[in-house]
């Protein structure tokens, strides 16, 4: 073995200080390098539940809009909606009722048979058999026949040398000729509860009456009808007050606010009586008004945040129906995976269970203890379903935090007689203005909407009140205004 000389032995000793001094650069090099490796693993995990997590909450939305303009027929297999039975007809419902005695026969036809129609041959043994023909008068198919009154006032008046002034025995400002009252409650009809557009109702008056109306004609009318009616509209604000309330609101455009504008509603949970506001925003003062200033009474709203502490505490029913509606919505979104998807579906059916069993109570004689007893059950039931799990998408989460928000106020409508489990009252009456909103786009000022929230208030009550006598009791509320 060769002998190593003094300067080979430094130089090797100095190359192995060296591989030593790299071998530990080099190992903090890599240690840093596996850290830096594992922190951007956490962040690419991270980063991809946060993108999965925004992909799915827009493809919901996507989902929702696409079934707001579209429509979506209902998932077979998929909680589909049932048709239910068909309910057959009497045979009844195809022939008209016998005209009543009182009736008054406008006329009278005799149809004489000697002979056969068919053969000719002389008949005997004859008799007589008694049809009826209804019928209604249009002016446009009998132009000579009247069809309307005009009525020509002459108007004493005379000159005071008291007062220094006319007097005459009646009011003689305004038009040379007016509109009289009948014609008058006919087009409120048709505007307000008929839903028909101006055009529409000048069309109809001119086709059916051979009557023409202008659109200034009809605006004048409705807002004169307005002041009429308004103090039954301050009575209906007063009767609803009274008791426990639905409440609820929906865009409804006033174009002169560019576009803004949310109509809220008021309806009576123990009578047919609604109140409508229109309003330039959707904020709370607009509920606020509704309710007046000393409300006593239970409010029965979805969990819209300005119905939040509207109410005095232990006075507010969160509606049943909204949350079941969020939820079987949830089980149509395309975009959640088949464990989401079934998560998804098995809480929606416990809580629609939870409704049903409501319903199912609610259906039972009233006894305070019992019903306390099945409100602490079904609270705790609510409470175990809405605690958070991995698999709830964002608008699953959002929907139970919304549940366990206001779970005191979940359980009213059994713990206090005669409170509705949901807001449907409101809902249906929002839906008169909807198709208002598609026919006619909104109103176009702040004076029109004070207009036909006065007017669809008084309307809409004296219809649901008594639908067949609801012209002549419109009529009258205006003829016996003084």
């Amino acid at each position: 073995m060769p002998t190593l000389s003094k300067e080979q032995i430094q130089q090797r000793l100095q190359e192995g200080r060296n591989y030593k001094r790299l071998y530990f650069e080099l190992k903090d090099r890599f240690d840093a390098v596996v850290a830096d490796n594992k922190q951007l693993k956490q962040q690419l995990v991270e980063q991809r539940a946060y993108f999965e997590a925004i992909i799915e909450a827009q493809s919901a939305r996507i989902t929702e809009l696409e079934t707001m303009v579209f429509g979506r027929s209902p998932k077979s297999g998929r909680f589909a909606k049932t048709k239910p039975a068909k309910v057959l007809r009497t045979p009844d419902s195809y022939r008209r009722p016998l005209p009543p005695a009182s009736a008054a026969i406008t006329a009278e036809e005799h149809h004489p048979i000697t002979d056969c129609h068919r053969c000719g041959h002389k008949l005997t043994d004859k008799d007589e058999a008694v049809r009826y023909e209804e019928d209604i008068v249009l002016a446009a198919l009998t132009p000579k026949v009247t069809h309307k009154t005009l009525i020509k006032h002459t108007v004493e008046r005379g000159w005071c040398s008291k007062c220094g002034q006319y007097s005459s025995a009646k009011d003689l400002r305004g038009q040379i000729v007016t509109l009289g009252p009948v014609v008058r409650s006919l087009i409120v009809y048709l505007v307000i509860q008929a839903d028909q557009t101006y055009a529409q109702t000048r069309d109809l008056l001119w086709q059916l009456y051979r009557f023409g109306v202008t659109d200034g004609e009809i605006s004048n009318i409705l807002a004169t009808r307005r002041e009429t009616y308004l103090p039954a509209y301050e009575h209906l604000k007063q009767s609803i007050r009274a008791g426990p309330a639905h409440m609820d609101e929906t865009h409804y455009p006033i174009q002169s606010e560019q576009g803004a504008g949310y109509a809220h509603v008021m309806a009576s949970a123990v009578s047919e009586d609604t109140i409508f506001t229109l309003a330039d925003s959707r904020g709370k003062g607009n509920s606020k008004k509704l309710i007046g200033d000393n409300y006593q009474g239970i409010g029965i709203t979805d969990r819209y945040g300005s119905y939040k502490h509207l109410f005095l505490p232990g006075c507010h029913q969160i509606c049943w129906a909204h949350l079941q509606r969020t939820a079987r919505d949830l089980t149509h979104l395309e975009c959640l995976g088949k464990a989401k998807q079934k998560h998804v579906s098995k809480f929606y059916q416990q809580l629609a269970a939870v409704y049903a069993a409501i319903r199912t109570y609610q259906a039972e004689p009233f006894d305070q203890d019992k019903r306390n007893q099945q409100a602490n059950r079904l609270l705790e039931q609510a409470i175990q379903l809405c605690q958070p799990h991995k698999l709830d998408p964002k608008k699953l989460a959002d929907l139970k935090a919304g549940i366990l928000e206001y779970q005191d106020c979940l359980f009213l409508c059994l713990t206090t007689p005669g409170i509705p489990a949901d807001n449907n009252k409101a809902e249906r009456a929002l839906r008169k203005l909807v198709i208002k909103r598609k026919k006619s786009f909104g109103v176009k000022t702040m004076k029109g909407a004070s207009t036909m929230e006065v007017l669809l208030s008084v309307c809409h009550s004296l219809y649901y009140q008594d639908r067949k006598n609801f012209l002549p009791a419109l009529h009258a509320l205006a003829t016996a205004a003084p």
